[in-house]
This record gives C-alpha cells, sequence and structure tokens, in this order.
C-alpha cells in the first residue's frame, strides 16, 4: 500500500519532500526541529520577530515594542478568497446595473464591493505567504512584552479555560495570559482591546444609521400625502429596522466575546 500524500524525509538532513500519495514531486521545504515548540521567533533572513505557533508562521509579529497583527491578517487564507470572490461578483453585478442606469452616483457602492474584494484577496495571499516562510532556525525570544506565554505556570491549576465556545485562555496559575487559543492554534491576543473598542464604535455607528431611517419615516408622515411620502415611510421603517438590528447584534456579540479580547477580571473557577 502506497503512503498518504504528505511531507517526508527528503533523504537530505534538513529537508522533506512532498510525496503526492503515487510519487515524489519536486516540492520541498525545510524541516522543523521536533522540538520546535510555540513561541516568538525570529523569521530567517529578516528582522521579523514572528508567532510560530509550533506547526506553522503566523500573522503576528512584535512591532514597536508591542505584538501586534498584520493588518493584512486573513485566517485561514481560503476564507479571505472565498469572501474576495462573493465580494467580486456582488461587486460586478452592481456595477453592470449601475452601467445601465448611466447614474454616476449608482457607481459608488459597486467600487467599494470591488476594493472590499481586492483587500480580501489581497489579504489572503500575504497570509498564504506569510505560512511559506522558512521555519525558525534559532532559539525563541523571550522578552516581558510577550509574556506570559502559554505554558507558563507559576501556581496551581494553570491551563486553558474556555471564553466562548470558539476561543479559550491561557491562566498561568496567578494570572491571565493575552494567549487565545483557537481552532487555528494559540494565538497572540494582544489586540483584544482595540479590537474591543473598535467594534463597540462601529456597532453603535451603526445602530445609530437607524435613526435616519426614523427622521425619514417621521417627514413623511408629517408631511402631504402622497406616492413620495409613501415611500419614504416604508423605506424609513425598513432602514431604521435593517440598521437597528444589525448594531444591536454586532453590540451583543462584542459583549458576549469580552472575555475572549479582554483579560477576565477574576480568576477561572477551580476544577
Amino acid at each position: 500500500m502506497s503512503a498518504p500524500q504528505g511531507w517526508y524525509d527528503a533523504g537530505t538532513p534538513g529537508l522533506q519532500r512532498w510525496w503526492d500519495g503515487v510519487q515524489w514531486t519536486a516540492h520541498e521545504r525545510a524541516a522543523a526541529p521536533a522540538t520546535l515548540s510555540m513561541g516568538w521567533y525570529p523569521v530567517p533572513g529578516t528582522t521579523d520577530v514572528r508567532w510560530w505557533d509550533g506547526v506553522m508562521w503566523t500573522p503576528y509579529r512584535v512591532r514597536a515594542g508591542k505584538p501586534r497583527p498584520d493588518w493584512l491578517a486573513v485566517e485561514p487564507p481560503a476564507m479571505g478568497v472565498v469572501l474576495g470572490i462573493l465580494f467580486f461578483v456582488l461587486g460586478t453585478l452592481q456595477l453592470f446595473a449601475a452601467l445601465v442606469t448611466q447614474n454616476p452616483g449608482n457607481f459608488i457602492f459597486p467600487a467599494l464591493l470591488l476594493a472590499v474584494a481586492v483587500l480580501w484577496i489581497v489579504g489572503a495571499v500575504y497570509s498564504r505567504g506569510v505560512r511559506k516562510l522558512p521555519v525558525p532556525q534559532s532559539a525563541p525570544i523571550v522578552d516581558p512584552v510577550v509574556q506570559p506565554l502559554p505554558g507558563e505556570v507559576d501556581g496551581p491549576d494553570a491551563g486553558w479555560y474556555p471564553m466562548t465556545r470558539q476561543v479559550s485562555r491561557w491562566w498561568t496559575g496567578s494570572r491571565w495570559s493575552w494567549y487565545i487559543g483557537t481552532r487555528f492554534g494559540p494565538r497572540p491576543g494582544h489586540a483584544g482591546p482595540r479590537g474591543y473598542l473598535t467594534s463597540m464604535i462601529v456597532g453603535w455607528c451603526v445602530a445609530g444609521l437607524a435613526v435616519i431611517g426614523v427622521i425619514v419615516a417621521v417627514v413623511g408622515s408629517v408631511m402631504e400625502q402622497s406616492p413620495v411620502t409613501g415611500f419614504m415611510i416604508v423605506f424609513g421603517i425598513i432602514f431604521a429596522v435593517l440598521f437597528g438590528g444589525l448594531g444591536a447584534f454586532a453590540l451583543l456579540l462584542t459583549r458576549s466575546r469580552r472575555n475572549a479580547l479582554l483579560l477576565p477580571a477574576t480568576p477561572p473557577p477551580l476544577r
């Protein structure tokens, strides 16, 4: 029976070759040391210090003395490709509609959709490129700014504790770590407070747009009745309900993920 496809020793120390399930291919990569654990490592050939999750490089690096995600970070990269294609299709359909109407104002929305599509695709390509960087070749960097790391123990009951259904957080035994466990692996969560604040602001802004719908509906109701005022009332109600619901959903979702974005204020329950 043939071995399943995967990376295997290539016969050359430090190299692995891809076996496609039937035969060897020309694709080779540097083999990661078996004892290479998760941590912050210098990226070979660069000045970057990135988070290695024990299996692959991640789009998180130390910049300006702080662990931060890359602004183009997309995990997994395939998700960026799917979303990019989705926004591209929507933008293209809107663009065709704008060409039919020949109204310059109608080109704004499809342009925004196509721009978002490009950002998702670029982010996916960038994040995939990060995963293909050469594996760490030196010892991890340990700095107070990145500690405590997952696995550090300074008291009883240390371990991963669930924050949400998808996210857990490392407890050292005496304090919470910024590192969270996700379905992609351990990830630095130092940017959580900024993400929490941004999400709350966006949620309130979206909810605030509902006020515009209410104003339009009220203005339409007090004006002399006509087909235009009837449209204003219907449009205003739909607009208010839509953006009010989206804003409320965003705020509740952010609130439910509070402990995944911010350090919990209390220790975990004893095991």
